[in-house]
């Protein structure tokens, strides 16, 4: 009786409660209860900003404006029942003069109603995507040349460190840890991650991003050591599903990120395996650097003693993750021919988890759907009793 209580939906106290809200915790048995007067002010601002994020990724181009006036001017244009009251004058004229980056917030408080539950509808039929051009990642570049007979060929490849540090000089006696190149591999993982999560724009958010990082990475944020291949995948994928929020991707999205880590162990071409783990490691150094200069100014400005005391710690974590960067490339520069062995391995973790990914999503249509059989059943039942 007790476990029955326990799973009754806390907002109409008749269903069986199925969901959590990710922001306040109570569990709910449906989308109805969720956006319910009892939960409207937390599903609101839930919703709110879902709506702020999303504004960040579009630009402050006209173009850009645009889009976001079509797609929310759509709701008016559709809906003949739309109100035409004073609130609902023009939407261009009041949207006028506001930047959509860093004027989200005012934005979305000069929605109306109708339009600000177009862009739930939009955001949860993943229509709201379509208006951003997904970003290519540069390991999956066709041409990657630096110089075609002697003219310098622009690319996308992040540059590779200068001057990188011999791996000798950091190690006190005797020979890097055979672990060392799973350890990598958890890295580029974190890494892909973040490049494809804010769609190429990482380096724009250095400490947001690097937030990420560590967050997925148990390499750069704590004292882990991977024993093999898999192992470091796996690593990063409890990871993810143990964060205290909600998570960000699905799983299937998690699974396609290590073809993107194969790729970049592979490099351009056998003559040169190392240049594109050389780059992403130096760029994730670079990243680091950015985040440290960027909480230093953030720690002289800030006014509150507790804002204060979080960035230094945070500063702390950055520093120690940033070492291990760059004893991580510097380890690549000399023995990252090691990563090699490592594909035919995750190659493997990869068709396994997709597999398994598959299996599941093959057994969940089919509960799915005896379930709706049932149901049919059910109902054809209670009418024969009538």
């Amino acid at each position: 009786m007790e476990n029955r209580e326990e799973n009754v939906c806390k907002l109409c106290l008749k269903s069986k409660a199925k969901y959590t809200c990710p922001r306040c915790n109570i569990q709910y048995c449906s989308l109805e209860c969720y956006k319910g007067e009892k939960h409207v002010q937390c599903s609101e601002n839930f919703y709110k900003e879902c709506f702020m994020e999303g504004l960040k990724d579009f630009g402050s181009s006209k173009e850009d404006k645009q889009n976001v006036l079509e797609m929310l001017q759509r709701v008016k244009d559709e809906d003949p029942g739309f109100d035409s009251d004073d609130d609902n004058e023009d939407l261009e004229a009041r949207l006028e003069g506001l930047d959509l980056e860093t004027d989200s917030k005012t934005v979305w408080n000069k929605l109306t109603d109708k339009e600000k539950k177009e862009f739930e509808r939009l955001m949860a039929g993943g229509e709201l995507s379509t208006l951003v051009e997904v970003w290519t990642p540069w390991w999956n570049d066709k041409v990657l040349i630096s110089e075609v007979n002697d003219i310098t060929v622009k690319t996308r490849i992040p540059p590779i460190q200068k001057d990188i540090t011999d791996i000798s000089t950091l190690l006190s006696k005797g020979k890097p840890s055979a672990d060392l190149k799973n350890n990598v591999i958890n890295v580029l993982y974190a890494y892909c991650f973040v490049c494809r999560l804010y769609n190429g724009d990482h380096m724009s958010f250095p400490i947001e991003v690097t937030k990420e990082v560590l967050s997925v990475s148990k390499v750069l944020s704590g004292t882990a050591v991977c024993g093999s291949p898999p192992e470091a995948i796996q690593m990063c994928f409890q990871c993810l599903q143990s964060r205290d929020k909600e998570n960000l991707t699905s799983r299937q999205f998690n699974i396609s990120l290590i073809e993107d880590v194969i790729r970049i162990i592979q490099g351009p071409s056998q003559y040169d395996p190392l240049q594109f783990a050389l780059a992403a490691l130096s760029e994730l150094v670079l990243l680091f650097h950015k985040t440290m200069s960027e909480l230093t100014t953030d720690i002289k400005k800030s006014k509150e003693e507790k804002t204060r005391l979080e960035n230094k710690d945070l500063k702390k974590k950055v520093f120690i993750s940033l070492k291990k960067a760059e004893f991580l490339l510097s380890w690549t520069q000399r023995f990252g021919m090691a990563l090699q062995s490592a594909v035919t391995e995750l190659q493997l973790e990869f068709c396994a988890m997709s597999s398994d990914l598959a299996e599941v999503n093959e057994t969940k249509q089919k509960v799915e759907h005896f379930q709706k059989e049932k149901q049919l059943k059910d109902n054809r039942k209670l009418v024969q009793e009538i």
